[in-house]
């Protein structure tokens, strides 16, 4: 439920396609650092954003965990161009792990196995692909693929944080980009499509076409010009992809991570076999996960309570 006054929202998608633990994980987390005296922070419906009337009062919206088809079908073609338009004209989109995939030009997830998602988007804030599990033994409603992985961030360096799922961010070359939209890309069969991942930590920007309408319509001549850069990458893979991306798109700003730096390590199940495990570690590096999720909500424009980096 949207409220009013003059409080800048923070809305959390709950809807088809949301996890409920990552949604409350998410309302926890955030909460828990911005400031109260400047934020509301609630949930908005798949009919709420696409009635429209939310994007004068908010500052952020948020999709998590979860499945990105379910997202597609509930909140449509009509409310995914409201997302956009909300970010083309200066508002921001934060989305992790389905909320990530979701956010690309294109996904492949789990490619050629038994839970294969391939596939154009419709936001297209990162130009490029999201490409996971970034990490094997996912499985849909289960924590047997949970893990902690290790991300570099700049701020903070090295640090352990949840996943379970999410993927990786590989852009397109810059010659690819505005003849190709709307194809079946696949970096196993094409690999000169995309570049290099080792270049995950530099800026780039990437004039391209915007396929407004979906894939069906390929021919729209609206060109989009983005942005990105690698806020954070996976430490532990070969090449290092990028596990958080930050997009400029218009005067707006999407981040995108695979990983879940909204997840407090407090409450992760204690009694889950599958995530005991990797408590002790992901304990050890909580105070920098606690930095980096302030962080990126700072970056997005939230006003957040104090939080120190920790080295």
């Amino acid at each position: 439920m949207i409220s009013s006054g003059q409080h800048k929202h923070i809305l959390i998608y709950n809807g088809k396609g949301s996890d409920e633990e990552s949604r409350n994980m998410l309302y926890h987390s955030i909460d828990s650092v911005a400031d109260k005296e400047k934020h509301v922070v609630s949930y908005i419906t798949a009919q709420e954003i696409k009635e429209g009337v939310w994007d004068k009062t908010c500052q952020l919206i948020v999709f998590g965990g979860g499945y990105d088809r379910g997202f597609n079908e509930a909140v449509g073609q009509d409310g995914m161009s409201k997302i956009r338009d909300f970010v083309l004209a200066g508002g921001h989109y934060l989305g992790l792990c389905a909320g990530a995939y979701w956010a690309c030009d294109h996904i492949e997830f789990d490619k050629t196995g038994p839970l294969e998602v391939v596939g154009e988007r419709f936001l297209k804030f990162f130009p490029g692909l999201c490409i996971g599990p970034a990490f094997p033994g996912f499985q849909y409603n289960s924590t047997i693929g949970a893990r902690a992985v290790p991300v570099y961030y700049d701020k903070v360096g090295a640090f352990d944080t949840y996943m379970n799922g999410g993927g990786y961010f590989l852009p397109y070359l810059k010659q690819f980009k505005s003849n190709n939209v709307g194809q079946e890309f696949s970096t196993s069969l094409n690999p000169n499509l995309v570049m290099h991942s080792r270049q995950s930590l530099s800026s780039h920007s990437t004039p391209r076409m915007g396929s407004l309408h979906g894939p069906q319509h390929k021919n729209h001549s609206t060109v989009l010009h983005n942005s990105w850069k690698a806020l954070g990458v996976y430490s532990s893979l070969e090449n290092k992809p990028a596990a958080v991306v930050s997009c400029q798109m218009g005067k707006g700003t999407a981040i995108l991570s695979g990983v879940h730096l909204e997840y407090p390590v407090k409450l992760l199940h204690k009694d889950d076999p599958h995530i005991l495990q990797w408590l002790p570690v992901l304990s050890l590096s909580e105070e920098k996960r606690l930095f980096v999720f302030s962080d990126l909500l700072r970056q997005l424009g939230v006003i957040v309570r104090q939080c120190k980096a920790v080295l």
